[in-house]
C-alpha cells in the first residue's frame, strides 16, 4: 500500500508541478508590477487548491484502470478490500495533501503581495 500511496502522490505532484510552471510563467509576465504578479499567483494557487478539493470530492469509487496507481495494484490482491477503493482513498489523500500545500503557497504569495503593495 505504501507503493500505491507514493504512486498517487507522484501522479498528483506531476499535475501540480505543471500547473505551478504555468503560474510562474504568468507571474513572470506580470513582473512589471510585483504586487499584481504576486496577487495573480495567489489567486491561481487558490484556484489549484479548489480544483484539487473538487477532484477529491468527486472521486469515483468505481472501476478505474490505466493510471500509474492502478498499475501497481493490478496484480496484488488485498485481504478483504476492493483494490478500487484502496486506489480511490490513496488519490483522495494525495489530492487533500497537495491542496493544503497549495493553500500555504497561496497565503505566502498573498502576504508578499500585501508587503509589495505597502512598500510602493
Amino acid at each position: 500500500m505504501d507503493a500505491l500511496q507514493r504512486a498517487a502522490r507522484a501522479s498528483v505532484a506531476r499535475i501540480c508541478g505543471l500547473y505551478c510552471l504555468v503560474v510562474l510563467l504568468i507571474m513572470a509576465a506580470l513582473s512589471f508590477d510585483p504586487a499584481s504578479s504576486f496577487r495573480a499567483g495567489a489567486m491561481l494557487a487558490i484556484t489549484l487548491s479548489a480544483a484539487l478539493v473538487y477532484r477529491a470530492w468527486i472521486m469515483p469509487d468505481g472501476k478505474r484502470d490505466g493510471d500509474d496507481a492502478w498499475a501497481l495494484i493490478k496484480g496484488q490482491h488485498s485481504s478483504g478490500q476492493d483494490p478500487n477503493n484502496i486506489q480511490s482513498d490513496a488519490l483522495r489523500t494525495a489530492y487533500h495533501e497537495y491542496s493544503k500545500r497549495a493553500m500555504v503557497v497561496a497565503l505566502g504569495l498573498w502576504f508578499v503581495s500585501v508587503v509589495a503593495s505597502i512598500s510602493d
